[in-house]
């Protein structure tokens, strides 16, 4: 699911750019879901909240609480660099105040259809290649968790727990195809548990011990792998330090 945010308090602008942003994220085959906010301070409380976007078309001109106060509160206060922000003006003398805030582009309204197909797709193909976070559905809702921030996956008839620095959460599914959308670092130990290598603090050809004190048992068929990924991943790490 790829989050998009508009937020511009010009009602009829925003309703033709969502229509627009449909009709080419239908055609781009990505499926999508769309957000609109009419001031500064709504999209921040929802932010704040934990909601959370992919690419986000924000003016400039906001009343009271204006666009570049908003991207500064994105990338200082919510510390978030994951999220392209697009800034969309009237006005073309913003390139010094829009640098620290590291926008993916800066559009002069009218927006060109050409223009915003040119950013959706640039945007896609960036998150794309660097995936930072594992996405998970719970009901009609989406969820995400960094997976810097995940320790395990352990399975339970046809729930997958999620352990992590946050707590537990849990939702439907198969721990098999969890593990596609996975980077290399996670590694399946048994049939019901995935590991996050970076929380391994130590390990045996049996068991590894995680760094919240868990102790996870390696089942037979996948010892001799776990033991030799683990001591890769260590090797490329203390390589990469040097």
């Amino acid at each position: 699911m790829y989050r998009i945010g508009i937020c511009d308090d010009d009602n009829a602008l925003c309703a033709g750019l969502e229509q627009q942003i449909c009709q080419i994220a239908e055609e781009l085959e990505v499926e999508t879901e769309t957000e609109v906010w009419y001031s500064g301070e709504s999209i921040q409380s929802d932010l704040h909240k934990g909601v959370q976007l992919d690419l986000l078309f924000l003016d400039i001109e906001l009343a009271q609480k204006n666009g570049i106060e908003v991207g500064k509160f994105i990338r200082n206060d919510m510390e978030d660099i994951q999220t392209h922000i697009v800034y969309i003006s009237s006005k073309q003398n913003y390139a010094m105040q829009l640098f620290q805030v590291q926008p993916l582009d800066f559009l002069i309204k009218p927006i060109l259809e050409k223009q915003l197909r040119e950013v959706m797709v640039r945007s896609i193909r960036q998150k794309r290649k660097k995936v930072f976070y594992f996405e998970y559905r719970k009901g009609s809702a989406y969820f995400r968790v960094p997976f810097s921030e995940i320790y395990y996956f352990t399975s339970m008839d046809k729930k997958i727990m999620i352990v992590g620095k946050g707590g537990q959460e849990t939702f439907y599914g198969k721990l098999k195809e969890t593990a596609k959308q996975l980077p290399g670092h996670f590694v399946m130990i048994h049939q019901s548990y995935i590991v996050n290598q970076d929380f391994i603090s130590e390990y045996s050809y049996e068991t590894v011990k995680m760094t919240d004190g868990e102790e996870l048992n390696i089942s037979k068929p996948y010892r001799k792998e776990v033991r030799s990924k683990i001591k890769q991943y260590r090797k490329e790490r203390m390589d990469a330090s040097i």
